[in-house]
């Protein structure tokens, strides 16, 4: 007999998994390590909560009238962008693979099925939804209505992505490869209207603090802020209701629109549950896509999960780093991205586009020349090495491999980093000269941080792989480790942090006496900057040689037996 929820069977299925997942996590507890891994992740989680829900109560102007309904539309719009991104990309109904050929078996209706979907969906978007209203009502008229209000409207959108990828289902080849073309460009659109978002609400002043942005504004509309534009308000109508939920300042003036909300609800789902396309074959294809990116991220993670574009394979990799062992061991890596890190290093140039705007909030006097690409170069690096992986952090399957290869494990260990480091140094490189350019503020501290650059970035790289050898994980995406790879990433990112805080703390003890050193013997500014520079380098070149023997030493030592996955 079939509830109003759906199947009997799948609601128990689901009730077993989750009772399940909780029995392991318990079962993690048991062990020391396990038990301070959960303790570390669940307490920087609970103190991000904690954090939230304070700033919640503290007094801030909210956003209200009609420029806060547009804001609050235009946010609706960003996350709707990026649902429909993803059910473009995955069509039909997925079901991991353990379970999908069991259940399409089982007599039961492929509305049920959905149903059954739609209700996992819903669970895990509702933690989305509470962290994302502790973090946005308090900027809402009414936060308690608000944070309601964003509850629900985060419940909406499994809906609209399950209902995107079964219609997709029944539409031809031909259009299937177009709509994940079209998904593409929607996933950069989203990125696009993120950062025009967060800047328009990040900037004290307007975006007309922003270059960019005050000639976007002025094209737009004449006005200061973009978004203010009566397009957005046309593209954003069907969000009325949820925007109007949100936005309610009274219970009287929300209860109508948060009811309207919930029946829209409703109707969405069984709607989405009843569409009367057959998607079972489309949904084993997905399955056993989605079970070979799982295989491939336990692998390693980011960029180098990626599946290899065929199409660059007629294209000849040059040998950048030699011939010898070493130099095939870096062209075996330059290959690599080559071939898998197209999409990672669009998104990439996005991120830094959206850096260097962010830059224009932070530096607006005399202090550019020397704090932009320095803050360009520290945040550009931590995103773009934890974003491609092409290091050992792909190796762990092949471990065994490259332990057997007839070369000094030190030498290993700087082959496998030198091309990530040289991409990652080069993008930062036309990034920060860019910006100088644009900015008018080309000059030598400009050329102390570049010629800095690459150093900083190896050691970067070189400790996160150092951390990764002597305690190698696989993190695999929606794992029931969540809690506790958060607590060890969190513990990595403290020891990276005080790692990294030493190594500044030596330049930094290199460049004052030699700077004075410069000054005593009547060198310029100039001279003094550039005997700095040198003595900096020599300091990162010593971290790095240091660092570099430290990673032959631990490679030397790796048992290719032992698996923490």
């Amino acid at each position: 007999m079939r509830s109003a929820l759906g199947a009997p069977a799948l609601n128990l299925l689901l009730r077993l998994k989750l009772r399940g997942m909780v029995r392991r996590q318990v079962r993690r507890l048991r062990t020391p390590k396990g038990f301070v891994l959960t303790l570390v992740g669940a307490g920087a989680f609970a103190a991000w909560i904690a954090s939230l829900t304070v700033a919640s109560f503290q007094p801030i102007e909210p956003l209200s009238g009609h420029v806060g309904e547009l804001r609050v539309r235009a946010f609706g719009a960003l996350l709707l962008l990026v649902s429909l991104s993803t059910a473009l990309t995955n069509r039909g109904l997925y079901l991991p693979k353990a379970e999908i050929e069991r259940l399409f078996s089982a007599p039961l209706a492929r509305a049920d099925l959905v149903r059954y979907r739609l209700l996992a969906g819903g669970l895990r978007s509702l933690l989305g939804g509470v962290v994302l209203g502790l973090f946005g009502a308090r900027r809402l008229p009414n936060p308690p209505l608000a944070f309601a209000g964003i509850v629900l409207a985060m419940q909406i959108l499994p809906v609209i992505n399950q209902f995107v990828a079964i219609a997709l289902g029944g539409i031809g080849q031909r259009a299937s490869r177009l709509a994940r073309r079209v998904g593409t460009g929607l996933l950069l659109g989203s990125l696009a209207a993120a950062g025009l978002l967060a800047l328009s609400l990040a900037s004290g002043r307007g975006p007309s603090r922003v270059p960019v942005l005050g000639t976007l504004a002025r094209a737009l509309d004449g006005g200061e802020d973009p978004l203010l534009h009566p397009l957005l308000g046309l593209v954003t109508a069907p969000l009325l209701p949820w925007v109007r939920a949100v936005m309610a300042e009274t219970p009287g003036e929300f209860l109508p629109w948060f009811v309207l909300c919930l029946g829209l609800f409703a109707l969405a789902s069984e709607v989405c549950a009843r569409l009367p396309v057959d998607f079972r074959e489309l949904s084993l294809a997905t399955s056993a896509r989605a079970a070979a990116r799982l295989s491939r991220a336990r692998a390693g993670g980011g960029a180098s999960a990626t599946r290899a574009d065929r199409s660059l394979a007629r294209y000849r990799i040059p040998w950048l780093f030699g011939r010898g062992p070493a130099g095939a061991i870096a062209w075996r890596k330059c290959a690599g991205m080559a071939r898998k890190a197209k999409g990672a290093l669009w998104i990439a140039l996005l991120a830094l586009a959206f850096l260097v705007l962010f830059v224009d909030l932070f530096f607006d006097g005399p202090e550019r020349a020397l704090g932009a690409p320095v803050m360009i170069a520290t945040l550009g690096t931590i995103y773009l090495c934890s974003g491609l992986r092409f290091d050992f952090r792909e190796e762990l399957e092949r471990m065994d491999i490259v332990r057997a290869w007839p070369l000094h494990p030190a030498r290993v260990f700087l082959a496998m980093l030198l091309p990530e480091v040289v991409l990652v140094a080069a993008l930062l490189s036309v990034t920060v000269v860019l910006e100088a350019a644009a900015r008018g503020t080309l000059g030598t501290p400009l050329l102390g941080v570049i010629a800095c650059l690459p150093f900083l970035v190896f050691a970067w790289v070189a400790l996160d792989n150092l951390v990764f050898l002597i305690a190698p994980v696989r993190h695999v995406p929606g794992q029931d480790g969540l809690v506790q790879n958060a607590g060890r990433r969190m513990i990595q990112m403290a020891l990276l942090a005080l790692l990294a805080l030493l190594t500044v703390g030596l330049a930094w003890l290199a460049f004052l006496p030699a700077s004075a050193l410069a000054r005593e013997l009547g060198a310029g500014p100039g001279g003094e900057l550039a005997a700095g520079t040198v003595a900096v380098l020599v300091v990162l070149l010593a971290v790095d040689a240091v660092l570099v023997f430290l990673g032959g030493f631990v490679l030397r030592s790796f048992d290719v037996a032992r698996d923490r996955g």
